[in-house]
């Protein structure tokens, strides 16, 4: 693909604005998680996350098929004509593959004008050639009739509509699939504002890619190979890269939804995690407070009782491991939430 010598120099400020930013980032929120808390608890799907990763799953598969199927007819790869082939040539090839439509005649027609149409049709496509009369404006020829050749900017303004049109679909695609009745998790639902920045730059650097593309770099190409196809390049890039976001998004909705990996717990989940082990630490002290009063009120149970103790005195009581390791984890994440909330 010819448009990725036209990447590099947006990946290169971008990576260097962000930085190592995303990785620390990461480091830290795994930091925050508890020790106890990083296996994850797996469970099943939601309803409303199966939805949501089963619309991205048609949707991907719509986005595949057309970056390997839904783009326009190149005539020249399908002649195998070279650029600078004539126009008769490249007619009477494909006369013999298929028979010639309407269109077929209007957009040779353009071809044969000059060689700026040829470069215009490999920047632009068939499509503003063909459709595109406003396009045209009059160019006089010394000693010739003047010849109608398309605008440059005209060309680039009449595909917007098309291009822009996938990135408002997967737009509202997303919004559907992030919202409160299609996601279980918070955390799922703020993934609308990063995979948002995604399908921004996206787009916005495929448009900096046609408005900069430098149009008579293929004027002095010959063979079919040598020509950068742009318009069917970034037809190719729009739609695989929509449906990489729909797939990482598909992605992170599982991972998150179904627990298969431990994120950090928000401030009101820790709340919650805290108050219900300061509620059962409570119950159990008024339950021993409780059954202590009744075996003092009885003086057999009373006796016993303090046969029981004198006997603990001689001997050496050791606690189970796994409850002694239960009470420590307990007032561990006690602990650490208390802090926690306090700092914030």
């Amino acid at each position: 693909m010819g448009i990725f010598s036209q990447l590099l120099p947006l990946v290169k400020p971008l990576s260097i604005l962000i930085g190592p930013a995303p990785i620390f980032y990461l480091f830290r929120s795994w930091q925050s998680i508890p020790a106890s808390a990083r296996k994850g608890q797996r469970r099943s799907l939601p309803k409303s996350s199966l939805v949501s990763v089963t619309i991205l799953s048609i949707v991907c598969l719509i986005y595949l098929c057309n970056a390997l199927f839904g783009e326009s007819e190149n005539i020249y790869a399908l002649t195998q004509a070279r650029f600078k082939t004539s126009v008769t040539v490249i007619q009477s090839r494909l006369s013999r593959i298929r028979n010639l439509t309407t269109e077929d005649h209007i957009l040779l027609e353009r071809l044969a004008t000059s060689l700026s149409e040829r470069l215009n049709y490999a920047i632009y496509g068939p499509k503003p050639l063909i459709e595109c009369s406003w396009c045209l404006s009059p160019y006089e020829q010394p000693n010739s009739p003047s010849i109608l050749l398309g605008e440059s900017m005209m060309y680039i303004l009449y595909p917007l509509p098309q291009i822009i049109s996938p990135y408002l679909f997967h737009a509202f695609i997303l919004g559907l699939t992030t919202t409160p009745f299609l996601t279980s998790t918070q955390i799922t639902r703020a993934l609308r504002v990063y995979l948002s920045y995604a399908l921004g730059l996206t787009l916005a650097a495929e448009l900096w890619i046609l408005a900069t593309f430098d149009i008579t770099s293929n004027s002095s190409a010959n063979e079919l190979r040598e020509v950068t196809w742009l318009h069917w390049d970034l037809h190719f890039f729009r739609y695989i890269m929509l449906f990489l976001i729909a797939v990482v998004h598909a992605g992170l909705l599982y991972i998150v939804d179904a627990g298969l990996f431990p994120l950090p717990a928000t401030k009101d989940d820790r709340i919650l995690h805290l108050s219900n082990i300061a509620e059962t630490v409570t119950a159990r002290l008024k339950l021993t407070r409780a059954i202590r009063i009744v075996v003092l009120r009885n003086p057999v149970w009373r006796d016993r009782m303090e046969r029981w103790w004198r006997k603990r005195n001689v001997e050496k009581v050791e606690i189970p491991e796994d409850v002694q390791r239960k009470w420590e984890t307990e007032a561990r994440v006690w602990v650490d939430g208390m802090i926690q909330i306090k700092e914030e």
